[in-house]
């Protein structure tokens, strides 16, 4: 009976003490995939586009974003910054392209 009791308090310790911890430092560097930092970089879909706002898809949702350059809808563009709840972004283009994989590796 106390063999079973200390395997008890033995697997509770473990359960509610060291994974925990365990998965805490293991994953506290990773880049949060929500919020700001977690959009930025990202590809969305160009929905609707007039002059330099409109709205885009990002994730399965729909953004007003703002644009310095006119596009057209279908496009594919990244998010380069956010302000409040509008999106910024811009075209992708091949420099940008290229230092964001190498950034990625």
């Amino acid at each position: 009976m106390i063999t079973l009791l200390v395997c008890v308090v033995i697997y509770e310790i473990f359960e509610h003490i060291i994974l925990p911890l365990f998965w805490t430092i293991r994953y506290r560097k990773r880049k949060s995939a929500y919020g700001p930092s977690g959009m930025i970089g990202k590809k969305c879909v160009v929905k609707q586009w007039r002059g330099t706002r409109g709205k885009v898809c990002v994730g399965g949702e729909l953004w007003n974003a703002s644009s310095p350059s006119p596009l057209v809808p279908g496009s594919v563009t990244i998010i380069r910054d956010i302000d409040n709840l509008t999106l910024l972004i811009s075209p992708p283009d091949q420099s940008t392209e290229t230092s964001m994989k190498s950034a990625k590796q």
